[in-house]
């Protein structure tokens, strides 16, 4: 987690809540149980009117991180993240675009994410909106995770109806 004071977490009516305070902060929840190679990761996600949501693919702590992000201004990106120090993670932007299977002002989505070889495939609503080649981080394994975020305006809530993984 980044930004003060920290986010909370919370099991809502069979959902994960997460509840961010300050404006500019960002949390990632890894799933410690598995690492995996090619995945196909799902999650139906909802977030407040000025935050984002996403999905992470290949985790590992030395090596990093593919990240899949959607904004609630209409906007996605997809991202290599590492970290540089306990808490300071740096993040190499690999796409940035809309999409116009995402709103202004909407954020609740089914979001998907594939990891398949040398590529990352990022889903809206079981439509694939981009394909990106991802050859030169060579991450070939690691663990899945999501994110939940604020931009310039909190509060934030996000809320995961469910997660879902497949291998590919």
């Amino acid at each position: 987690t980044g930004g003060l004071p920290e986010p909370s977490f919370a099991y809502e009516n069979s959902a994960l809540r997460i509840d961010i305070p300050s404006p500019d902060t960002w949390s990632i929840g890894i799933h410690r149980a598995h690492p995996y190679s090619n995945v196909f990761l799902r999650a139906r996600a909802s977030a407040s009117p000025t935050g984002a949501i996403g999905l992470i693919c290949r985790y590992d702590e030395e090596t990093g991180w593919y990240e899949f992000n959607a904004a609630s201004d209409g906007t996605y990106n997809a991202l290599y993240g590492r970290w540089l120090t306990e808490g300071v993670a740096q993040y190499i932007p690999l796409v940035s675009d809309r999409s116009v299977h995402l709103s202004s002002g909407t954020l609740n989505y089914e979001l998907g994410l594939s990891c398949q070889d040398n590529f990352i495939l990022l889903y809206v609503n079981d439509t694939l909106i981009r394909r990106v080649e991802v050859t030169n981080f060579g991450l070939i394994e690691g663990r899945i995770g999501i994110t939940a975020s604020s931009l310039r305006e909190a509060p934030v809530t996000a809320l995961f109806e469910w997660v879902r993984v497949g291998m590919e």
